[in-house]
């Protein structure tokens, strides 16, 4: 821990000690409910600014290298609530997003990410225990617009930073590991001390301020946070109508994406609304509870060759025209990875079952080890569909391989290869069955795969070890 953590958290136990003798002081005076009571049926207008600054940090070829970034990103949407629990914390809510847009930097390169029209309905949903979900009640999500859209401090569990009680002015109590979870997007909080304090009350409002430093975890890896907020309860509306927050987090570098060291400025706010024209009854009925299958994302292939809905734990790791890199990830641990490529078309009868083992036992080389299934199956689109499983070896570590071939009756085709180690398959259960039957190819004479030297080594390309090879 370098000097200047130290300072801060020196820092905050004196502004804990402060509180502690505040509270003292003012314990004869006059309490301040600071209860939610949140309805169902309330409706609200919420906008959120995000400005976010530092690097990127990548570990290539074994050496560190940092990337510098920014993002620029505004959110604005209308909210109709619609379950509370017994405590009247919102449980799901649909919303209609009328602005959902990005800039992203990256050293030279940069993308504009944003919601796309047919998406910008949304449900919120808050399970017991566990993160709030988002997911559009009439078509997946790509794994970009949930991003974009799944800031910090959801207008769905922002009012759980409240102490649930009445409260003197100087009084402090201590945000729950459950709470900073929820409020920062974590899977997990192993430790914090973060505290909020009522300092100021005044023409129906109350002013509360948070800090303090997070250790959790996120996409498998570690990250430590500090974070500064400020926000206001409406003594009359009671429920939190303003927060500003600085979150600075230092996450290590993961299985599925880069390290971060960076600085965020987040401004929500959120006002009443007496009618929305985007959230009429007739839309309000498309509102659906969670389920696995609605809450599944969507990936669509550069170039449109295929696409397919996916479950959240599968993360998009590599993408560009020829290869598609997935990895799965199961209470923060790698369990599979997938590579999927469109194949050139073939007019023809196209590989068979024999051909197509001979193809996977040469991509494999000296790690082939045996056949252990080969099968042909139709999928529910009614697509060729051909299966082969193998056993083999990568560096002393058993592997197991599952490859398909899927191919229409136009002749174009999609390759997919699993990677995982054995003592993970009863883990990985049928997860690859689920994508394989979720994969659809363009109607014919649509875009298909960009030309390749030929149709054996394109499998082989597509499904090398060194491609497919899961990192620990």
């Amino acid at each position: 821990m370098d000097s200047s953590r130290s300072v801060c958290r020196f820092v905050l136990s004196a502004l804990g000690v402060f509180a502690v003798a505040s509270h003292l002081l003012a314990a004869d005076g006059e309490k301040h409910s600071l209860v939610s009571e949140r309805q169902a049926g309330s409706l609200t207008r919420v906008d959120i600014a995000l400005q976010v600054g530092g690097d990127l940090k990548l570990v290539t070829e074994g050496k560190p290298r940092n990337l510098p970034m920014s993002v620029v990103a505004n959110v604005k949407y209308d909210e109709h609530l619609l379950t509370v629990d017994a405590e009247n914390q919102p449980r799901r809510a649909i919303r209609y997003y009328d602005d959902a847009r990005a800039v992203i930097k990256v050293e030279q390169g940069g993308e504009k990410p944003a919601i796309s029209e047919a998406r910008r309905l949304v449900v919120a949903e808050k399970p017991v225990k566990a993160a709030a979900v988002l997911f559009c009640p009439t078509g997946g999500l790509s794994r970009e617009e949930l991003d974009l859209i799944d800031v910090p401090a959801n207008s769905l569990v922002i009012d759980r930073l409240l102490p649930g009680k009445s409260v003197a002015l100087g009084e402090s109590w201590k945000q729950t590991d459950q709470t900073l979870a929820d409020l920062l997007g974590l899977e997990a909080v192993s430790w914090s001390d973060v505290q909020s304090l009522l300092n100021h009350v005044a023409d129906g409002l109350a002013e509360i301020t948070t800090s303090g430093s997070v250790s959790g975890a996120i996409g498998g890896v570690s990250t430590e946070i500090e974070i500064k907020a400020k926000y206001r309860f409406d003594l009359t509306a009671k429920r939190i109508t303003y927060l500003a927050m600085l979150i600075k987090e230092k996450r290590a570098v993961g299985l599925i994406g880069p390290g971060l060291d960076t600085t965020a400025k987040l401004i929500v706010k959120i006002n009443d609304l007496k009618e929305s024209e985007r959230l009429t009854p007739e839309v309000l009925r498309k509102a659906r509870e969670l389920t696995p299958e609605v809450s599944q994302l969507i990936y669509t292939s550069r170039g449109g060759h295929f696409r397919f809905l996916y479950d959240r734990r599968w993360f998009l790791t590599s993408d560009d025209s020829k290869l598609a890199v997935f990895r799965l990830l199961d209470r923060g641990e790698l369990v599979a990875q997938c590579n999927i490529s469109a194949v050139p078309a073939d007019s023809s009868q196209g590989v068979n079952l024999a051909e197509f083992q001979k193809d996977v036992q040469s991509s494999l080389g000296k790690n082939f080890g045996q056949f252990i299934n080969a099968s042909q199956s139709t999928s529910d689109a009614g697509y060729k569909i051909l299966r082969v499983v193998v056993h083999g070896n990568v560096s002393k570590l058993p592997i197991e391989w599952v490859y398909y071939l899927i191919a229409d009756d136009h002749g174009q085709r999609v390759s997919m290869a699993f990677t995982l180690e054995e003592s993970l398959v009863d883990r990985f259960a049928q997860a690859d069955r689920a994508l394989v039957n979720a994969v659809q190819l363009p109607l014919a004479g649509k875009p298909t795969a960009a030309k390749a030297p030929n149709a054996k080594t394109s499998t082989a390309k597509a499904t090398s070890p060194k491609a497919t090879k899961t990192n620990k």
